[in-house]
């Protein structure tokens, strides 16, 4: 690529730079700042600006629109609910920070597919949409190691041992925090006491 072409790649994609990440800017104005000085720039630069610019193209600024037309309040759904999920992992932490944040915030199809299209994702989704197996005002028995715990929550030392906690589903559409089995999940109320905790239905 010659010194024309690249001026024209550097003219062409200033217009769409500032709709592009905050990295791309400064990597943008980094090149273009040395093409003026230099009037050169390395292969792996051009390559990367390249990159840039098909963001920008015309069938890629149509692919976005599109999408973003498309948005509605399922999509909406999936991403908050996988973002609660990716909360307590450490994984996709600015985007998570951005829809707890931002609420009209809508990720590219590209990061949308990879956070909330995934076999984790997946099985979320199917524990959150599951029907609950415990309606709310209805009574369940936690397992002996969940109700153990539940007793040194309570610092109920005398519910420890093999007895069994009772307790009343308060709520059945919590975020979900595992992508195991039986990971709907619910809060619930001891029977007989005040203290209210969340359990899972595998629990």
């Amino acid at each position: 690529m010659d010194q024309i072409d690249i001026k024209n790649m550097i003219d062409a994609l200033a217009d769409y730079i500032p709709q592009a990440s905050k990295w791309e800017q400064g990597f943008f104005e980094s090149v273009k700042s040395q093409f003026e000085k230099r009037h050169t720039l390395s292969e792996r630069q051009i390559e990367i600006v390249q990159k840039i610019a098909e963001k920008f193209s015309p069938e890629a600024i149509k692919e976005r629109e599109s999408w973003y037309s498309s948005w509605d309040e399922e999509k909406a759904e999936t991403l908050r609910v996988c973002a609660d999920y990716y909360l307590g992992t450490g994984y996709f932490r600015d985007v998570v920070e951005k829809v707890k944040t931002e609420k009209d915030f809508i990720p590219t199809p590209k990061l949308y597919k990879s956070m909330c299209q995934n076999k984790y994702a997946d099985k979320v989704m199917d524990a959150y949409r599951a029907e609950p197996k415990f309606p709310v005002g209805s009574l369940a028995t936690l397992r002996a190691a969940k109700s153990r715990s539940v007793a040194y929550m309570a610092n109920k030392r005398d519910w420890l041992g093999d007895k069994e906690i009772n307790v009343l589903i308060l709520t059945t559409d919590e975020p979900i925090v595992s992508a195991a089995a039986g990971a709907k999940r619910y809060k619930c109320m001891i029977v007989g006491g005040t203290d209210t905790f969340f359990c899972e239905g595998s629990n």
